[in-house]
């Protein structure tokens, strides 16, 4: 499964923000990435949190792409869309406040098209890590729900659970959509 995930998507420039880029087990798995040229990681946090981060774990983090969300350029612009996509329910003080947690930023990221997908919850919670995408993201049209899983591999036995934190007993109707969300067709838009 994860061999046909990797072919899938190696080597097609697909960026993905790791919301938590100064974990040590996040870095290790985002240089791995970068290294087999899998995906192009962006790595989101204070810089010289990730620096150091990096050598104390002894790996390089040389060539890859760090944004510290108190240093973007184009926060201004995110903020008003910010303000857009949440209609009324935020003012910009609030959404600038937001995105400077990696959570909110790497959403939009997404959101704005500059990454193609978000890896968080090393440090963050399942519901902080979901909501933001619900909130600035949204359901892909015509799914009423979002699902999660997680693929555990265990001395070469892959494991996939199928939302264990989000839809905590769903219905018959529930199951239905979240099957077809899961293994039919993404979540996110």
């Amino acid at each position: 499964m994860i061999n046909g995930l990797i072919n899938k998507i190696k080597g097609k420039g697909i960026r993905i923000v790791f919301t938590e880029g100064s974990d040590p087990r996040v870095l290790k798995a985002a240089v791995r990435l970068h290294e087999e040229n899998i995906l192009t990681p962006v790595l989101l946090g204070n810089r010289m949190e990730i620096i150091g981060c990096a050598k104390a774990s002894g790996v390089s983090v040389e060539g890859m792409e760090m944004l510290d969300p108190l240093e973007y350029e184009q926060m201004d612009e995110m903020v008003t869309k910010m303000v857009e996509l949440r209609k009324g329910k935020m003012d910009a003080e609030t959404c600038h406040q937001l995105l400077l947690q990696t959570n909110y930023f790497g959403t939009m990221l997404v959101q704005m098209g500059y990454a193609d997908g978000l890896l968080g919850g090393a440090t963050y919670s399942t519901a902080d890590t979901v909501r933001p995408a619900l909130q600035l993201v949204k359901a892909k049209p015509g799914h009423s729900l979002v699902s999660s899983c997680f693929i555990l591999l265990k001395k070469g036995e892959q494991l996939v659970m199928g939302d264990c934190s989000i839809n905590i007993d769903p219905n018959t109707d529930e199951l239905v959509d979240l099957t077809d969300c899961q293994y039919g067709t993404s979540v996110w838009h």
